[in-house]
């Protein structure tokens, strides 16, 4: 996936703070000591001339050099040893004064080692890391475009539901599925087809939903299909200028929700569009949740057998019943 120079320089940014905090706090541990510690001076101390010495051995020959390293690593072992004991004394753990990096793999670089057959070393490759960095950067970017006022599950009020019986019942049981699905979200959780009429609280739930994985940490992005259609096709044709890959981020977020799905004006580009971005979640295993006025029926009419089979062949597809919310909420 390709980035905008702005979020390569984000990622490098945050991951030099990282490294540059680990390497501060483990100085800072090491002066403390040095300060409080005359017997960890010592210790450190000798470190340092064991250091020097074994510079030194560059310049012994053969047998006498390793018989000097051996006797300089036997040294260090020893003084490693004083180490440990004088930490339990004053109840720190034996990795005090260890770096703590963030990401151990690459010790807070962003990089590691690109190794090939032979185990032979071909440079270096963005670390797992960076890569999060990188993708965390691009769905912020997205979002901006596409900004969620999030709602959550306790201003979610079933008491509108009452009118009717069976509706609030049901109603009742589509919340307390939603609030589940919050709670026991994975990146193989299943994907979810929303519809009824207009103000039912099919967006509500969605963007409840997406409030509670935001606080997880997982990667979501929210849009009316509508935006990521024209954005998408503005991209495509060369309309506007864009640092991000609309296509890219909705195909990779851990979880995408599409709104109103069925408003959009269809047309050979939209279509082939929204095929492309349900398929592409489903082969990669990503869960999304759809949001329609259309039913399954209302699909089958709308969009070609190839978009239909996959929502309902692979949604879990839930009905939003009982009279309009946003209306009675604006009666009110």
């Amino acid at each position: 996936m390709a980035y905008s120079s702005e979020i390569y320089e984000k990622a490098l940014n945050e991951i030099e703070r990282r490294h540059d905090i680990a390497e501060e706090e483990a100085k800072k541990h090491k002066e403390e000591l040095l300060e409080k510690s005359p017997e960890f001076r010592e210790i450190d101390a000798a470190f340092t001339r064991i250091a020097n010495e074994l510079i030194k051995t560059a310049y012994i020959p053969g047998e006498e050099k390793k018989k000097k390293i051996a006797e300089l690593q036997k040294k260090s072992m020893d003084l490693v040893r004083a180490r440990n004991e004088l930490f339990k004394v004053l109840k720190l753990p034996d990795d005090y004064l260890d770096v703590k990096y963030i990401c151990e793999k690459c010790k807070d670089t962003g990089f590691i080692e690109k190794v090939e057959a032979g185990n032979i070393s071909h440079g270096k490759k963005f670390c797992t890391c960076h890569l999060e960095l990188l993708k965390k950067y691009s769905y912020m970017q997205m979002a901006k475009k596409t900004p969620l006022e999030l709602s959550s599950f306790s201003d979610f009020d079933l008491s509108y539901y009452k009118d009717g019986k069976a509706d609030y019942k049901h109603m009742k049981y589509v919340y307390d599925s939603c609030v589940s699905y919050a709670a026991n979200f994975d990146l193989d959780s299943v994907s979810l087809y929303f519809y009824g009429r207009t103000g039912l609280g099919k967006t509500h739930l969605s963007l409840a939903i997406a409030n509670e994985l935001i606080k997880k940490g997982y990667n979501v992005i929210y849009g009316s299909v509508i935006t990521f259609f024209n954005q998408i096709e503005k991209e495509k044709f060369g309309r506007e200028s864009s640092d991000i890959d609309t296509t890219n981020i909705l195909t990779e977020a851990d979880l995408l929700i599409m709104d109103d799905l069925g408003a959009e004006f269809t047309t050979q580009l939209t279509t082939s569009i929204l095929y492309n971005i349900i398929d592409s979640r489903i082969l990669k295993g990503l869960p999304t949740i759809i949001n329609s006025n259309l039913s399954p029926s209302d699909l089958k009419d709308r969009y070609p057998e190839s978009i239909v089979s996959r929502i309902l062949g692979t949604f879990s597809v839930i009905e939003f019943n009982g009279s309009d919310i946003r209306q009675k909420i604006n009666n009110e």
